[in-house]
């Protein structure tokens, strides 16, 4: 890494935050700031500043964005880049596999998990004027100790984007978990294609977590990594996966969440089925190549309302894997109407550039 990017109203506030190993987090503040680099690089006065679009920032300061073509090419690292190994936990669980009929399948009217076997789940709430308090709003990975990742429809669209909170080791909706914690995000990055090939595409985006120690989120058993693929190798048709959230138990009644973490085991679907008319074709939203289908096609297994930006977990030489992301599909758990997941496999160079540019590669 070259140096950390920190944006600040004052150079020397940048410098104390960047030496005390805190950021600013940049609310109130809407006039342009200046970048710059601090580390093992200095940029000369003459070098252009990357352009205002450069990403989708849910906060007050100046978006910026860099194509991709112009983003440092090459290899990728194992992900997440951390002392921690990723996808790997220590509380076991296998949601029940097979017919709609076995309810222990299902997230929509299923049964709960144990506490602590899907460590890298996310609640994302949002802060309700109207209650004084924050509300369940997503779900979201942790792929590194700086970073969540979540549905680009998650957090856009936001009255106050700032009042987003993130929990890790959450498992009960209904009160404090014993190993749970909550950080702020200090950034949000949405696909700068999102919504460009219909209303569902490229809805992915990642959140930047504002350190609260040196080390940014603590891991422990209750608290771990999902990998990120570097390619889609294993995610064959037929294989099972995992998909967790407290998302709605009744379809279409979005207060119906379930109080506590659920899982259900589904099985990728090729794009050749789900393209078939008598799934998702012919519709307003193609099933695009960075989109994977999963599900059973007679129905009654599925992620519903509450569920989105969560993870599809998929297993690779004992590892789990975020192979999805919970996106979209016609109602929950319908027949011929399988769960459609951002293909996270088909943004790992975005993915890996951004953190790049995050100064968290």
């Amino acid at each position: 890494m070259n140096g950390i990017v920190c944006e600040q109203n004052v150079a020397q506030e940048a410098y104390d935050s960047f030496r005390s190993g805190k950021m600013k987090n940049g609310f109130g503040s809407r006039e342009l700031v200046t970048t710059m680099f601090l580390g093992l690089v200095t940029l000369p006065r003459t070098a252009p500043l990357p352009h205002r679009d450069w990403y989708f920032s849910m906060f007050p300061y100046p978006s910026m964005y860099l194509g991709e073509s112009q983003w440092r090419s090459g290899g990728f690292p194992k992900f997440p880049s951390s002392a921690t190994e990723c996808g790997t936990r220590t509380i076991s669980h296998q949601p029940s596999r097979g017919s709609s009929t076995t309810a222990s399948a299902k997230i929509v009217g299923g049964s709960s998990t144990p506490y602590g076997a899907y460590p890298w789940q996310v609640e994302i709430q949002a802060y309700s004027t109207k209650k004084r308090g924050y509300d369940h709003h997503c779900g979201g990975a942790v792929v590194g100790d700086l970073l969540v990742l979540t549905a680009a429809h998650c957090v856009t669209n936001l009255d106050r984007p700032e009042h987003l909170r993130l929990v890790v080791g959450k498992h009960s909706l209904r009160g404090k978990d014993q190993h749970e914690r909550a950080y702020r995000p200090q950034r949000i990055i949405v696909h700068p294609q999102f919504r460009i090939d219909g209303p569902h595409s490229n809805d992915i985006a990642l959140i930047k977590v504002k350190a609260s120690s040196e080390t940014g989120i603590d891991f422990d058993q209750f608290v771990q990594p999902i990998c990120l693929p570097e390619s889609d190798i294993g995610f064959n048709e037929g294989a099972w996966c995992t998909v967790t959230g407290w998302g709605a138990q009744k379809p279409g009644d979005s207060k119906s969440l379930s109080p506590t973490l659920r899982a259900a085991s589904v099985p990728l679907l090729s794009q050749t089925t789900c393209r078939q008319r008598d799934v998702y074709g012919g519709r307003d939203q193609n099933i695009l190549d960075s989109m994977l289908c999963a599900g059973l096609l007679e129905g009654g297994v599925d992620a519903c309302e509450g569920d989105s930006g969560g993870p599809l977990a998929c297993q690779q030489d004992g590892k789990f894997v975020l192979a999805g992301v919970v996106s979209w599909g016609d109602g929950c758990a319908k027949r011929n109407r399988p769960g459609v997941y951002t293909r996270v496999a088909a943004f790992t160079p975005w993915i890996q550039s951004t953190m790049d540019r995050l100064g968290l590669s």
